[in-house]
């Protein structure tokens, strides 16, 4: 397959470069993710690329996991991140991988892996179902024979998307001496089908001037079209899950937990 340029995709980086210096005191523990995605590598498995790779906090774990398996043998892992301020953080913290600036839709990759991930809800950040497509398509072209695909969305919940939020406490933070909080409004465009959020991190100290903010469009994908899209792609689906607990998709599931493996 072919994967085409990605000089007329509608750009994704900017609220991640924008919230950069704070994406990993906000988002917190990830134990989850690197429970789940960190189990995924299988014995002969010796390459691994993450796509929306944020500061590598998931990827850097899973390709020291690699090489402990593996001592002595060439290990491949690869991050690709559309926002340059996220890999300025990953390559400092983690210069053992390869950091790639570029687009989860189009990645300026070469080879195939054997794990090809997207975690933590950064599909939901392509605008439309086309995107969703050519970012499935990317990934699928980048899998060896036997590789195996895996991501994680949201499954859309109505009841919740429709509650309006002003000035809402997302997460309270302690930050060595310093008590912040997340504050944050959400609109959901039921038509358009994305999330509006704007997030501001605040200090206690002084909570009228935010230390940082930032705004979000996340797209909510239905079960059946995020299926309709991977089919197309030429992926199956070998797991379907409603969480990272591994519990069956249904639904009342919270999440779309995804592995998928060549058609």
């Amino acid at each position: 397959m072919t994967r085409p340029g990605s000089d007329h995709l509608q750009p994704t980086a900017s609220p991640y470069d924008a919230w950069a210096d704070h994406y990993d005191l906000v988002e917190g523990d990830r134990t989850p993710f690197l429970d789940f995605y960190g189990s995924l590598p299988r014995p002969g498995d010796r390459s691994v690329l993450e796509l929306g790779c944020g500061t590598g906090v998931v990827l850097a774990p899973i390709h020291a996991s690699l090489r402990a398996a593996h001592p002595g043998e060439p290990i491949h892992a690869v991050g690709v991140d559309a926002a340059a301020g996220m890999l300025d953080k990953a390559r400092l913290i983690f210069p053992e991988v390869e950091w790639v600036e570029g687009d989860l839709r189009a990645p300026p990759v070469n080879g195939s892996f054997d794990l090809v991930f997207c975690c933590f809800n950064t599909l939901q950040m392509l605008p439309t179902p086309r995107d969703l497509g050519m970012a499935f398509s990317a990934a699928r072209a980048l899998l060896a024979p036997d590789g195996r695909y895996a991501f994680d969305i949201y499954r859309p919940n109505l009841d919740v998307l429709r509650r309006e939020r002003r000035d809402s406490l997302s997460r309270s933070i302690v930050d060595g001496a310093r008590r912040l909080e997340l504050r944050e409004d959400a609109r959901f465009d039921e038509a358009a089908s994305i999330l509006h959020l704007e997030w501001r991190l605040v200090d206690l100290a002084d909570p009228s001037r935010p230390i940082a903010a930032t705004r979000y469009a996340i797209r909510q994908f239905h079960p059946d079209e995020v299926r309709r899209l991977l089919a197309d792609a030429g992926l199956r689906i070998v797991a379907d899950y409603g969480d990272f607990d591994r519990s069956p998709a249904s639904a009342s599931s919270r999440k779309q937990v995804l592995v998928c493996a060549p058609a």
